[in-house]
């Protein structure tokens, strides 16, 4: 019955349908969420599916997930659009379960000869995926794949020795992307996002719902208090401990910097500083164990190498980072004159930093346990289950004690329970959609043979020289990152770079912390500088001058990359612990007579000829030879105790 005319409709009816379908959008989320967390759960307790079923379930819950979180995200009036993701919903139902129902055929009758149904079934599951990943991470990653897919089966038409190859056929190219050989998007990359990187998901969100990221600012501020530099070593602190929560650089900036970027540019730091040092926190966020960023776990499923070795090898590298950046703000504060030690910030609810630690202690015992079993050798992906479980349990049993164990108590506590489940497993669908997406272009370059053939022109074209070819990694990883993803760059630099880099001798872990490092490094290098931008924009400053001061700011990942290479050593992975010991202090000296050369000052104003003695002091220790760091050592010294005692006297000091 339509309404008269003039006569209006109440607000309420006009929006029951809408209201009502964002209700069960949001059921189905947490319905969908708690089913995906249990059969991960259930595979790592009982290993109930084979392989290839699990990576089957694990996508497929992945990709129902993202497109119900889409659905909610999406605007009440893009029509549209939310009937083409539910469309795609369904799609994804229907494949998961005709993967299911025929697992045995597919391995043991059909694996080499599928029929139409399964290659009907490979485009649809490589359509829904690769639109799910595109909107959710951007469509660059996607249009790799699709490239990729398109020189699997015109690659015969290419000129060159590298780029030829004798080119694959459509029902052979679309059995490598899934099924039936279970490779690209069911391959050995989404087996790992469903035993380790999903766990590590599931602890991330446990401790989103159970506090952390309140008290990892609130860490920051703690140390800020007791440092000139203030509010810009909330920052360093904050955005560092926050990789612990987060595997996204942009999105640590984002987080963060609304708190710390404002605090910094009331504090006198300029707009641009204080964009780049949020960038470069965040960004080594991503280098910062026990929970590094994606591609730390793309390392684990390239190599096979144990995640707990990656981690304790990315440990001293940190530290290094950001005591560089640490040393950095707090001279640049001095410079400025700024003194904030004792201050009243604003954004600190003022709780005393005992209190607040007393109220969430169960984070630090979780993260500690987590690290523990880490070390123990317990894999990666059990040890986060426990670490998750046991966070959960304990907060369960606070909350519950807190309201003295009454129903309200127990009612929050499983909420919180429910909220950490469902925040993990949406974070954990995000990743292992674009996770799978890369495994296709990782499948199409290896069965072309591209990626072999590339390393052997690396290496032909270094002529041999670890050098020349150390520069050609490293060049090739910062070109990569322009507009991709951390893990984008890192993968398809780790395929040609890193093996070549081996293949000159360079121990395997160091040759992929290499590569790492300068894919991580690409989000605070121009022109680009995804991580700079951001920064930038929160700043209201000049992007330009926030990259080139990012860049700046990040020096240490530019250069210790090269230690790995050729003082492998300081990663743990060659020589002794003492040998370690030895490449960390000379590193921590290098990076302190850099910070001193570049703002000018140490004890007090450094003179011109005194920051260019540093400098080449700073250069000197980071090069591999011992005579040559035992000059630089002295010189720098020397230089030291000289100005010290002229600054004193002139009451510079």
């Amino acid at each position: 019955m339509k309404p008269l005319s003039g006569e209006k409709i109440p607000s309420g009816a006009a929006q029951t349908a809408p209201e009502t379908f964002s209700k069960l959008t949001h059921i189905l989320i947490v319905i969908t969420a708690l089913a995906m967390v249990a059969i991960h759960v259930l595979q790592a307790a009982q290993f109930v599916f084979p392989s290839g079923q699990f990576r089957n379930f694990h996508l497929g819950f992945a990709v129902l997930l993202s497109c119900l979180m889409l659905i909610e995200s999406t605007k009440s009036g893009a029509v549209f659009k939310k009937a083409l993701l539910a469309v795609m919903a369904v799609i994804t139902i229907a494949v998961m379960t005709y993967i299911h129902i025929e697992y045995r055929e597919l391995t043991e009758v059909r694996s080499f000869l599928p029929n139409q149904t399964d290659i009907l079934v490979a485009v649809l599951l490589l359509g829904v995926t690769l639109i799910v990943s595109g909107i959710q991470w951007g469509w660059t990653i996607p249009a790799l794949a699709l490239l990729g897919l398109a020189y699997g089966y015109w690659g015969y038409l290419l000129p060159g020795d590298i780029l030829v190859h004798a080119g694959l056929s459509p029902q052979r190219l679309m059995a490598y992307t899934s099924i039936p050989y279970f490779q690209g998007l069911l391959g050995g990359l989404t087996s790992l996002s469903g035993n380790t990187i999903f766990m590590f998901m599931l602890f991330g969100g446990a401790l989103k719902a159970t506090g952390a990221i309140d008290f990892i600012v609130k860490i920051g501020f703690a140390l800020g208090r007791r440092s000139r530099a203030g509010p810009a070593l909330v920052a360093v602190a904050s955005s560092g401990l926050m990789g612990t929560v987060s595997g996204s650089t942009v999105a640590n900036v984002a987080s963060t910097g609304a708190i710390t970027i404002p605090l910094m540019k009331r504090y006198g730091f300029k707009p641009h500083f204080s964009g780049a040092v949020e960038a470069v926190s965040s960004t080594g966020g991503q280098l910062m164990p026990p929970v590094m960023g994606l591609a730390a776990f793309l390392i684990v499923g390239i190599t096979g190498i144990p995640y707990a070795e990656v981690m304790i090898a990315a440990i001293a590298p940190a530290i290094i980072y950001y005591v560089f950046l640490m040393g950095a703000v707090h001279l640049r504060a001095v410079n400025l004159g700024l003194d904030a030690r004792d201050a009243a910030m604003e954004g600190d609810d003022g709780t005393p930093f005992a209190s607040a630690a007393m109220r969430q202690w169960h984070l630090a015992a979780a993260i500690i346990a987590l690290i523990y079993l880490l070390v123990t050798g317990i894999p990666a992906g059990t040890a986060a289950l426990y670490a998750f479980a046991l966070l959960l349990g304990l907060d369960f049993l606070m909350c519950a004690a807190a309201n003295r164990f009454s129903l309200d108590g127990f009612k929050t506590g499983m909420m919180r329970i429910v909220d950490a489940f469902v925040e993990g497993a949406k974070s954990g669908a995000m990743v292992a959609t674009v996770i799978a997406v890369i495994g296709v272009l990782i499948e199409i370059l290896t069965i072309t043979g591209f990626a072999q053939k590339l390393s052997f022109a690396m290496l032909e074209l270094s002529d041999g020289r670890l050098v020349t070819l150390s520069v050609i990694v490293a060049i090739s990883c910062l070109v990569f990152g322009l507009g991709l993803p951390t893990s984008a760059s890192y993968f398809i630099v780790a395929l040609f770079g890193a093996p070549a880099l081996v293949q000159l001798g360079v121990p395997l872990l160091a040759a992929h912390m290499f590569v790492f490092y300068f894919a991580n490094l690409s989000a605070i290098t121009p022109p680009v500088a995804v991580a700079a931008l951001v920064g930038a924009n929160i700043a209201k400053a000049n992007f330009w001058a926030t990259g080139f001061t990012a860049v700046r700011l990040g020096l240490p990942g530019f250069l210790l990359p090269f230690l790995f290479i050729f003082e492998p050593q300081i990663l743990g992975v060659t020589g002794t612990v003492f040998d370690q010991l030895i490449a960390i202090v000379q590193a921590l000296l290098a990076i302190a007579a850099l910070n001193f050369a570049i703002e000018g000052r140490m004890v007090g104003t450094l003179r011109a000829w005194e920051r260019a003695l540093l400098l080449l002091c700073s250069i000197g220790l980071l090069f591999p030879n011992e005579e040559a760091s035992l000059t630089a050592l002295a010189v720098a010294a020397a230089v030291g105790i000289r100005h010290a005692i002229a600054a004193r006297a002139s009451g510079d000091a």
